[in-house]
């Protein structure tokens, strides 16, 4: 045991050897590089997922949102290294550097992972492996492409949208980008990619056979080689940023559990990457492994399909209950509220309402439509065409979209007679000729907006009078991120029934049908397949004709509108 007196007389023979050793190698032309106590600083290691190597899944299971590089995936991971130079490398270059990855910080190496036989991974075992067989840099006209001038990744090479597989935008902008690593350094106070590396993996571990296999070396690559043979030349201070992709065939897995630290060193040489070639060294990252947390819930199926003859969004508090001109808002917008300052407190997807007037039901009957001459107590004429119009309005969180149909028989009286449908292929109106068909009323093309123009003397509706969106709708809903003017879209019309704007008497504007087999089988209006419906509005337009020989009779029918979601 040795005593202080003792120590300190060491202490003072070791000072005074080592004075003799650095006055001998100062005499001896030391190289310009350092040695491997100069160690590299700021030095950090980024994960692209802590998840343990037997995982790379998503919370359902599936590898749907689980791409390599991802969170989720463990098994298939990135990883971005940065580390500041401490050596003056100017005129001894930097041609290669190494990264070693071990159970230890210090001593000898053992290459990470649980795995019971090694290279056997389970449902709950990995070892660690770097498997790159196709390295390949990311070339210098992608760089752009995949980080940004503050040397950040914004761009995984080869990763798809999973929910559009033809995207090229954002996160997915390298999706035919080849590649799965790239050097940077900002020697100049910017980010830049330092080209012209090569890739190898390889296995290097010394610690010896123990017959345990928590200890025991697991034969898997652990050690990453980057070779430059013309080097890198930059002054002492220089930050570096490594970045190894996780893509389809080329990734780094994570072990199964516990941390594990990584070596790093730079050489002066590209061809004898060895202790005596290091310039920088000596030093390790850490990182952990972690199970990701999964958080599971539920969104319940919701729709909201309302049918009815009167748009709220038409709706002002001068719309009056009974007579043009009476300045007490309708029954319906009393029922919704009215503001102090006499506008309608509408909401951003008020559902379509069946009266303009509830209160008076012999007058105005919920989702009654009168047809015809209205001073002629509504009756068809073989000398025009009249029409008359309905709404309906669909949300849904279906996430398949959904598809709108009708179903109903055409007009006819209680003794059989009927006025002909105009059949499953679209038609315009031909006054003196039996017809009765229907027609989404909007704009040509998407977003198919909703019309509520009308034509005069020879169309009749609950809104008769109403000429459009209320002003009040937009101030008082604008704001609302889920609120916009009526529209279709996303829904599209079908071919058949998309062409109801326009006038019906004695015009060929507009187009209508009608399919005699939608009394049992219901017919689509309007479909979308790929995403969300909210709040979309159709205006429907109904159409009728007589011939000099229809029968006399009350004519009626229902039409019932059917929203079908597909999740």
């Amino acid at each position: 045991m040795y005593t202080l007196k003792s120590i300190a007389k060491r202490g003072a023979n070791l000072a005074a050897a080592f004075v003799m050793v650095v006055s001998s190698l100062a005499a001896s032309a030391a190289p310009a590089f350092a040695d491997a106590l100069n160690p590299l600083t700021e030095r950090s290691l980024t994960l692209s997922s802590s998840s343990p190597g037997w995982s790379n899944t998503d919370g359902s299971g599936n590898a749907t949102y689980a791409p390599p590089n991802s969170g989720a995936n463990g098994k298939k991971t990135g990883n971005t290294f940065q580390f500041t130079t401490s050596s003056d490398s100017t005129s001894t270059a930097i041609k290669a550097m190494t990264f070693q990855y071990c159970t230890a910080s210090a001593g000898q190496c053992r290459a990470p992972g649980d795995d019971t036989a090694h290279g056997t991974d389970t449902s709950s075992t990995a070892d660690l492996k770097v498997l790159f067989p196709s390295q390949d840099e990311v070339d210098t006209t992608d760089y752009s492409t995949v980080v940004d001038a503050g040397g950040n990744v914004i761009a995984v090479p080869g990763v798809s949208n999973p929910n559009d597989p033809s995207d090229t935008t954002g996160q997915f902008a390298a999706k035919n980008v080849a590649g799965n690593f790239v050097v940077m350094d900002n020697s100049g106070g910017s980010w830049h990619q330092s080209s012209g590396w090569t890739l190898t993996a390889s296995n290097q571990e010394e610690a010896p056979a123990s017959g345990n296999y928590m200890l025991d070396p697991t034969g898997q690559n652990n050690y990453i080689t980057l070779t430059k043979a013309a080097g890198e030349s930059t002054p002492a201070g220089t930050k570096y940023k490594v970045v190894f992709f996780g893509t389809t065939n080329n990734y780094i897995q994570n072990p199964g559990s516990g941390a594990f630290f990584v070596k790093i060193n730079t050489y002066n040489s590209d061809t004898s990457v060895t202790a005596a070639n290091v310039i920088d060294g000596g030093v390790t990252v850490a990182n952990v492994m972690n199970q990701s947390i999964q958080i599971t819930t539920k969104v319940l199926e919701t729709m909201q399909f309302s049918v009815g003859t009167v748009d709220p969004n038409t709706l002002s508090s001068t719309d009056g209950d009974a007579t043009p001109g009476n300045e007490a808002p309708s029954s319906y917008e009393k029922a919704m509220g009215v503001g102090t300052d006499g506008t309608t407190q509408h909401t951003p997807c008020d559902p379509i309402a069946m009266s303009l007037v509830k209160s008076d039901t012999v007058n105005h009957p919920a989702n009654v439509l009168r047809l015809g001459n209205q001073t002629a107590e509504s009756s068809l004429e073989v000398a025009h065409t009249y029409s008359t119009h309905s709404y309906w309005r669909l949300s849904s969180n279906s996430s398949a979209g959904a598809t709108v149909y009708y179903s109903g028989h055409t007009l006819s009286n209680t003794v059989g007679d009927e006025i002909a449908p105009m059949g499953a292929t679209k038609g315009h109106p031909q006054r003196g000729t039996e017809q009765f068909g229907l027609a989404i009323d909007a704009s040509a093309t998407s977003p198919y907006t909703t019309s509520y123009a009308q034509e005069a003397t020879y169309e009749n509706a609950e809104d008769n009078g109403l000429t459009g969106l209320d002003a009040s709708t937009t101030a008082q809903v604008g704001s609302n991120g889920s609120w916009h003017a009526p529209q279709l879209a996303p829904l599209a019309p079908t071919s058949e029934y998309g062409e109801g704007t326009g006038a019906i008497d004695g015009s060929t504007a507009a187009s209508f049908a009608f399919d005699k087999t939608s009394d049992t089988i219901p017919v689509a209006l309007a479909s979308e397949s790929s995403q969300v419906v909210d709040c979309v509005t159709a205006k429907m337009r109904y159409i009728a004709n007589i011939a000099a020989t229809t029968p006399a009779g009350i004519y009626t029918t229902k039409i019932n509108y059917i929203a079908a979601p597909q999740y």
